[in-house]
């Protein structure tokens, strides 16, 4: 009977009593009680829960040896803490639900005051990190010293462990303590569909791991963007083989010695042993950080079942001891994790004694095992995978040591958050994305005020009550990105018409966008009179950040006539070419992390100054050559972008927009061939970082020419949120859509 299956057994016999813990998310596989024990055992006098019997725990009731007597509104109780041998120094005495009032001394002695104010069964309870918190009910005054257990959990992290389904937040499904979901039912349902549960699963995520295109799941499609079909593994389904699409950047060949050309795939289950990859590029370890086994350095695609489909679930989170912040992100990492390892008696195929940890000092049922660990609460804990400096992971090339010492910042959203104003002022990530839950007593669905105790949990603060969804930048009600981003349009008229656009990030402690740096921010500006577009003839245009079909440098691929092979095969009427200028200037933009360093000049910033030129409408193609209304007017040095007609709306499918007026805001990653935009695992150098700062502002200023014979002219800004570069996400199938974080229109009188 594994330790999975004794949980059952147990819960069946004590679930009247320990069919839930307090706080934190259970998840569990073990009890600390054995079969046909309760988690609360009677005791009298001094004496409390010491042994490591089957039937010991860490919570029991503590009164006199009279009758039953109605307790005072405030009473005091002595005694000291132990670890179960000696006196335990530095542990926090309070009462449940209430706040910290003692910590011990050498000596483990405790005196406080405990109120029937507080809903439920007065508890005096006591915490410590790195231990259970043990605790006493209280019934009747107590006559003598009480003895709090408070046992040690030992790492360190058990790789034996199973860990527990988290179940799916529906009490028909969840109806067995074998489910995080029946005590925590609300906490399990918010996290159906979050992040955290798709990290594993994540098309996205598997595509960029094996180098393929999923949804290009016919030889036809594949082809049709240069892939291959081959034999490979279908993800979260180990040895099972399937036809998938090779094509593009993957982790898997290029990082190893596999998936090259007339080669088996690199994730092939055929594979002969001496082929099989063996570079993982720490994937695993915060996209599957619930693979039972060893934790760290695995392969994405030895993710099954649990680990597969709850991703990042309750039962792994709440194992993690602490957080390292000098190791690096993930699992064997930064995460500490510690699936416990201790028997609850020396007996033969005893159950293991749980811990569980969690935010909260006083979660005394020995079912939970709970252990306070305040990172929980903490911005700190959110850096286990959201930081993350990576160094050079493809074979034969290498980051600039004197640029990147400490490696090239791939994701730093902790450190972002860090040097904003959002630390100073105390409020760390789980404030905005793990909001108050509001109308629940404490974090188990079934509590209330009148059964408040050890095994039910006490009253908490709304504050304490929080969602799991980890709510990410598209959602909430307003969604998180919307209530962070501003956006101001203001027109003035001279010798042409000028428009200043103020982009603004008031509410977010990150920058925007931040986290995967293939996401962008792209601001367009449109402009029209007399039912006319208007030619921009001054102010930035999007750079590559908002995608083309092709580009091309005139006097190199482009003819001055217009001719362009690369451009001609692709092209087709109604698309658009659009034309900017190099002015030899660059950008001078707050920035992010090192590119926010006061020092660096505006070249060293390396965002390019292009002015559109032209933006014409494709009528016909003949050979080599465009054919556009009104004609190109091309110059040596002009960039030449294939592109088409503008959709922005909120869903529509995402367009090539490079080359347009307007902005983009992004972190640039280059590999080792100068490509920009690649995957991150194949960066070598950060070519930018112009995402907009925590608290930072942007202007973005364009010119465009005054229309002859016009009274009016109106011009709309946009502000668009992609979540993968065009190519990218063309390439592999993915559906990109647009997301319209602020939209302005106004009206300008003409002289």
């Amino acid at each position: 009977m594994n330790a999975w299956s004794t949980l059952l057994v147990i819960s069946v016999s004590a679930a009247a009593v320990v069919s839930c813990g307090d706080d934190s998310d259970r998840g569990s596989n073990t009890s600390s009680a054995s079969s046909g024990s309760s988690a609360l055992s009677s005791a009298s006098g001094s004496t409390g829960s010491t042994g490591g019997s089957p039937s010991s725990s860490s919570v029991t009731s503590g009164g006199g040896s009279g009758g039953q007597a109605e307790l005072p509104p405030t009473f005091r109780v002595q005694g000291v803490v132990t670890d179960g041998n000696a006196p335990l120094e530095g542990a926090s005495v309070l009462q449940g639900g209430g706040e910290v009032q003692q910590v011990t001394g050498a000596d483990g002695a405790f005196d406080i005051e405990l109120t029937t104010a507080l809903p439920g069964i007065p508890t005096v309870v006591a915490g410590k990190i790195g231990y259970r918190a043990g605790g006493k009910e209280i019934y009747e005054l107590p006559e003598g010293s009480l003895e709090l257990v408070v046992r040690f959990a030992a790492p360190p992290d058990n790789t034996g462990y199973d860990f527990g389904d988290p179940g799916n937040g529906d009490p028909a499904h969840d109806n067995s303590t074998a489910y995080c979901g029946h005590c925590h039912t609300t906490f399990v349902a918010t996290f159906q569909g979050s992040g955290h549960q798709n990290a594993t699963k994540d098309p996205w995520v598997q595509d960029l791991y094996a180098g393929v295109a999923a949804s290009r799941s016919d030889p036809a499609s594949c082809a049709e963007v240069g892939g291959v079909s081959r034999q490979g593994q279908l993800p979260g389904a180990p040895d099972q083989p399937v036809d998938r699409c090779y094509v593009g950047d993957g982790v898997l060949p290029d990082l190893n010695d596999c998936g090259g050309p007339g080669d088996e795939a690199c994730d092939d289950p055929d594979l002969a042993a001496a082929q099989q990859p063996a570079a993982f590029g720490q994937c695993a370890d915060c996209h599957a950080a619930g693979m039972d086994g060893p934790a760290g350095g695995r392969d994405l695609l030895d993710a099954t079942g649990l680990a597969f489909e709850q991703g990042n679930f309750c039962d792994v989170c709440h194992h993690v001891s602490d957080i390292d912040l000098e190791a690096p992100a993930g699992t064997g990492g930064r995460l500490v994790l510690q699936r416990p390892s201790e028997r609850v008696s020396d007996e033969p195929g005893s159950a293991l004694r749980q811990v569980m940890f969690g935010p909260l000092l006083d979660v005394p049922n020995g079912f939970m095992g709970g252990s306070y660990q305040p990172k929980f609460m903490e911005a700190t804990f959110c850096a286990g995978c959201h930081e993350h400096r990576q160094r050079a992971l493809v074979p034969g090339t290498e980051l600039d040591g004197a640029r990147w010492p400490d490696g090239l910042p791939i994701h730093s959203t902790f450190s972002e958050w860090s040097e904003s104003d959002y630390a100073t002022a105390g409020a760390p990530c789980q404030t905005c994305h793990m909001p108050p839950l509001a109308g629940m007593f404490n974090s188990l669905d079934s509590s209330d005020p009148e059964s408040a105790g050890a095994a039910s949990g006490f009253g908490r603060p709304a504050e304490r009550n929080r969602s799991h969804a980890f709510v990410g930048a598209l959602e909430g009600s307003p969604r998180m990105i919307d209530s962070a981003i501003a956006m101001a349009l203001e027109l003035t008229v001279s010798s042409t018409l000028d428009v200043a656009v103020d982009v603004t990030n008031f509410g977010a402690g990150h920058a925007v966008p931040t986290g995967e740096p293939m996401r962008s921010l792209l601001l367009v500006i449109q402009a029209e009179a007399c039912g006319d577009r208007l030619d921009a003839v001054g102010g930035n245009a999007v750079a590559d950040t908002g995608g083309s079909r092709a580009r091309g440098v005139v006097g190199a691929e482009v003819d001055v006539d217009g001719s362009w092979a690369e451009g001609a095969g692709l092209a087709g009427r109604g698309d658009r070419i659009r034309v900017t200028r190099p002015t030899g200037e660059y950008l001078d933009y707050p920035g992010v992390g090192a590119f926010a360093e006061p020092s660096l000049s505006p070249e060293d910033k390396g965002v390019p100054v292009d002015v559109p030129v032209q933006d014409v409408e494709v009528i016909d193609v003949a050979g080599d050559l465009l054919v556009t209304d009104p004609p190109l007017e091309l110059s040596p040095g002009d960039v030449v972008w294939l592109g088409e007609a503008p959709e922005l709306n909120e869903g529509a499918a995402a367009r090539a927009l490079a080359g347009m007026p307007g902005q983009d805001f992004a972190r640039i990653t280059v590999d080792a061939f100068g490509r920009r935009h690649v995957p991150h695992h194949r960066a070598v150098d950060l070519a930018s970082d112009h995402r907009i700062p925590p608290s930072g502002a942007v202007t973005s200023l364009h010119a465009f020419e005054l229309p002859a014979g016009c009274s009016e002219a109106w011009v709309t800004a946009t502000l668009l949120y992609r979540r993968a570069p065009l190519p990218l996400a063309r390439e592999r199938g993915w559906d990109l859509v647009e997301h319209v974080v602020a939209s302005s229109t106004r009206r300008v009188g003409l002289p």
